[in-house]
């Protein structure tokens, strides 16, 4: 026979769901963050082939990649938050592709974790990937049609670019090594927000084109928690062997007898 439940043991069942859901939520916290300093971030420049010039529009048009880089802090930063209580960080990563980039511009995952690249677009990608300023493919280029995924795995840890021999101008950065976790979408006022937080200390950084740009320490005990990412300047390029060290400016006195022809 089935149980029938009365009227009193409804109302108990529905208190007790009610009290263990407040429970919960009393114990989860937020996280608010702001980037600050992302205006000053500057893509770098890369050549399109002389067969691919003309061929692209100049403004984006949700189908093609624009020619002439520019930055944009929804599209192009990655905000990631880390701590022992975040699950993305042991989870499967998926990145979407939709106006001819992935969103966000950076994608941390650890080594052996499966990246499945969700094409949104209208239109075919053929996805190859490199080592980060080399041209050798570390996973071979393969068309990915509009509305269907593809999955890859890196080779071992290290920063790489995803490209696509349909655009020239698409990059998308692949970091593989420590710091996988919840991707935070930040606004173009560069705020940002985690929920459900358990109490304990957590880490948050930026990255812009594969590189950490900003980190912060930040502890949820109990209440709400802010912090802030300052962007700071991009690290130094190593000098190339070889090269010969810059020449140092001018001393004032040495410019005034030129301009006086001494």
């Amino acid at each position: 026979m089935a149980r029938r439940w009365s009227p009193g043991s409804r109302r108990w069942v529905v208190l007790t769901a009610l009290v263990i859901v407040s429970a919960a939520s009393a114990f989860a916290h937020d996280l608010r963050g702001t980037l600050t300093g992302a205006d000053a971030l500057s893509p770098a420049a890369r050549a399109t082939p002389a067969r691919w010039r003309g061929a692209f529009w100049e403004v984006p048009n949700g189908a093609l990649a624009i020619t002439a880089p520019r930055s944009n802090v929804e599209r192009d930063v990655a905000v990631v938050l880390t701590g022992a209580t975040i699950a993305e960080s042991r989870q499967p990563v998926t990145v979407p592709v939709e106006g001819g980039r992935c969103r966000p511009g950076t994608v941390l995952l650890s080594p052996g974790t499966t990246l499945t690249l969700d094409n949104q677009d209208l239109l075919a990608h053929e996805f190859y990937v490199v080592r980060a300023g080399g041209d050798d493919r570390v996973v071979a280029a393969e068309v990915t049609s509009s509305r269907t995924r593809r999955q890859v795995s890196l080779p071992a840890a290290g920063t790489y670019e995803l490209r696509d021999l349909r655009q020239p101008t698409f990059r998308c950065w692949l970091v593989a090594g420590p710091g996988q976790g919840r991707v935070l979408q930040p606004n173009a006022a560069g705020a940002f927000t985690a929920t459900g937080l358990e109490d304990g200390p957590y880490t948050v950084k930026a990255y812009f084109e594969g590189v950490e740009r900003a980190s912060a320490e930040v502890t949820v005990a109990g209440r709400e928690a802010a912090v802030t990412l300052a962007i700071g300047a991009a690290p130094a390029a190593p000098a190339a062997p070889g090269a010969a060290p810059a020449a140092a400016p001018a001393a004032p006195e040495d410019n005034h007898r030129r301009r006086r022809g001494h």
